[in-house]
């Protein structure tokens, strides 16, 4: 049997801690079970699974923190699955509580372990309700959940009775001391009743792997092109920022890094659980976004411009439909409205149950948009005859084969809401307000752009003896084996081999060896003769060797590359030289990457721009600059280093070089 039928589509359950007394756990678990199509085996203090007669697929578990690895011992002695354990005080207590849920992994051999201090479990479609939560959101349909947080699991219900939001499977994994999120991730994407995976994520606890972040990553990037994947990651403030000696480190904040490899990975992060749900209901159940063309109908112009300029922010556009579209909504509309696009039905409220539908059925078939987005507002909204009319085109349009969503910005008020019910019980979402309107519509839209790229299998990368730290002219040649390009560099012990190395001017003294050299003042440019190199040297020997290199100029970009706690080998690049700190304008993603990763890398800065010729300058050699974000990858991969720090690197139309370098 496999973790996902075990988990969700167990045969036989037992209940271990189950109680007749009122208000325990094992007496609401209990009432939840009852339900469940299959068997539930009541096991009772003083009872054991070794006693139980016949196997059992899943355990669910309720008992005292410090009983439940002899649970977990009886569990692999009977042979049982799976278990979820709900009880509480293990890891997140303190050590000893650490030590206790390092016992129950032990204890659990083989089976697998779901928690502990959960939520639980619940499949909506079987019915299983294995949680806390006194009642299941309706099946059928296609969204799954896996939230860290227990109180999300516990409010869902509430958000799928509100707005009529079906889902398929949900859990809220507690401590994660087995089961992985990214494994989870995993047996959903392989579930045919799991249409739109959702995540909550507080954390990426790394399990039984190394870099547990890195795990679920490439399990979403694999994902990601069938069936989106869409993420809320809480704690994204920089106040976890790690104090750090390099450039690179210092701008790897927390959430800069999560950001940039979900970006990479094709995954859909959203700020918060309301708009993780809202992208949800834009995906599930309605045809994917083909293009970025949006048709907004509205009976209020200030609502369908603030709409307009809400999906402006997303990258959508409300192109002005064709001469022929706008004559034949012309002939549909009372005077003085507008069929531009917003379409502009007029306060015509007699009208708007005959009107709304017709309007939506003609954009989506017209082939000039990509989506349809009717505003209901006030009359519009407490209208049954308008909300079934939209209901009945919509279904006509699927019946039809017409691939074009259709997704309603709903402002109304509260009396109108069984108008939205009907309207979302049939499949079309109704988002409040035109901003969470816009927002769900864009996410959408970026994802089914996102997919179009192929998901690229990470690349095997050939282990190497890792240079000395430190030292410029081996980690040059380290450096050169990855194809990254370094400025030529001599260093010199005195003012004379100084003056000897500068052989063509002007030149640039710095000290060797030395993070953050501009800080110190440890570097001299502009050296154009032997006594500027001479006086140069002098100063900075002070300080230990020195390199001469030739002065180049070009666009100063940083590249670097270290080893993420969550996500292990990542790579940067930024703009900005020395001032990269101070103008954060920085991506990261994982490595090793190949060059078209790395290009979309480059696409992310804010100041993308000055690569490719603004202000009539001539456009920098994207590809090398690519090839080198891509070597220092392969680089940090396969040499035994913690850190690969380029700063800057000089990127010109004839291509880059670095000119600081640091391997560590």
């Amino acid at each position: 049997m496999s973790l996902l039928d075990a988990l969700f589509r167990p045969r036989r359950v037992a209940l271990v801690g189950a109680s007749d007394r009122p208000g325990s756990l094992g007496q609401v678990l209990a009432a939840n079970l009852a339900d469940f199509p299959g068997e539930v085996v009541p096991v009772r203090g003083g009872e054991s699974l070794r006693d139980v007669a016949g196997p059992i697929d899943l355990a669910v578990v309720s008992v005292p923190a410090k009983a439940v690895p002899a649970v977990a011992a009886d569990a692999a002695a009977a042979g049982v699955e799976a278990m979820v354990v709900l009880s509480g005080g293990f890891a997140e207590t303190g050590p000893d509580g650490a030590a206790l849920q390092e016992e129950l992994v032990a204890a659990a051999g083989s089976v697998r372990v779901v928690g502990p201090n959960c939520f639980g479990i619940q499949n909506c479609d079987l019915p299983l309700n294995a949680s806390m939560a006194t009642g299941l959101p309706d099946g059928g349909g296609g969204i799954s959940l896996v939230s860290q947080s227990g109180a999300y699991g516990m409010a869902i219900r509430t958000l799928a009775v509100d707005e009529r939001t079906r889902f398929a499977k949900i859990l809220a994994p507690g401590n994660t001391c087995d089961v992985s999120i990214a494994e989870l991730l995993g047996e959903l994407a392989a579930d045919p009743a799991t249409r739109t995976l959702c995540f909550l994520l507080e954390s990426l606890s790394a399990c039984s792997s190394e870099f547990g972040g890195r795990a679920f990553v490439e399990a979403a990037r694999r994902t990601g092109a069938e069936k989106p994947v869409i993420v809320a990651k809480t704690g994204r403030s920089d106040a976890g920022v790690r104090a750090a000696a390099s450039h690179t480190a210092a701008l790897a904040a927390t959430r800069t890094v999560w950001e940039g490899v979900f970006r990479q990975a094709g995954i859909v992060e959203v700020a918060s659980g309301q708009e993780l749900l809202d992208v949800a209901r834009a995906l599930d159940g309605q045809p994917r976004p083909t293009g970025d063309r949006v048709a907004v109908i509205t009976n209020s112009g200030g609502v369908g411009v603030e709409l307009c300029d809400l999906l402006a922010d997303e990258g959508l556009a409300v192109p002005a439909l064709s001469p022929g579209l706008q004559e034949r909504i012309r002939a549909m509309l009372p005077p003085f409205a507008s069929p531009v696009n917003p379409v502009d039905v007029t306060p015509v409220w007699s009208r708007f149950a005959e009107l709304y539908p017709a309007l939506t059925d003609l954009l989506a078939r017209s082939g000039e948009v990509d989506v349809v987005v009717p505003v209901l507002l006030q009359r519009a909204a407490m209208d049954a005859a308008t909300a079934e009319g939209l209901r009945d085109a919509v279904a006509a349009l699927r019946a039809d084969g017409v691939e074009v969503p259709v997704a309603v910005c709903w402002v109304a008020p509260r009396d109108a809401r069984p108008n939205a019910d009907l309207l979302q019980e049939s499949g079309v979402p109704c988002f409040e307000w035109p901003a969470r309107t816009a927002r769900a519509l864009g996410h959408a839209q970026r994802w089914a752009r996102r997919r179009e790229r192929r998901p690229v299998a990470p690349r095997p990368v050939v282990p190497v003896a890792a240079p000395p730290p430190l030292d410029p002219e081996a980690g040059a040649a380290f450096l050169a084996r990855f194809g990254v390009a370094t400025a030529r560099s001599v260093t010199c012990a005195d003012p004379d081999e100084a003056v000897a190395a500068a052989t063509t001017f002007p030149v640039v003294v710095k000290i060797a060896g030395v993070a953050h050299r501009t800080e110190l003042g440890g570097v001299r440019v502009g050296l154009s003769g032997a006594a500027d190199v001479r006086a140069a040297a002098q100063e900075l020997l002070a300080h230990g060797p020195v390199l001469v290199q030739p002065q180049l100029t070009g666009v100063e970009v940083a590249v670097g590359a270290l080893r993420d706690p969550v996500f292990g080998p990542v790579v940067m690049v930024g703009l900005g030289g020395i001032w990269i700190e101070v103008l954060a304008d920085v991506a990261f993603a994982l490595a090793p990457l190949d060059r078209a990763d790395a290009r979309e890398l480059l696409t992310r800065l804010r100041g993308f721009p000055l690569l490719t010729g603004a202000r009539g300058a001539a456009p920098v050699d994207l590809d090398a600059l690519a090839d080198t974000i891509v070597g220092a990858g392969d680089a940090l991969v396969a040499g035994d280093v913690g850190e690969i720090d380029l700063n800057p690197v000089l990127a010109t139309p004839a291509g880059v070089v670095a000119v600081d370098w640091k391997v560590s």
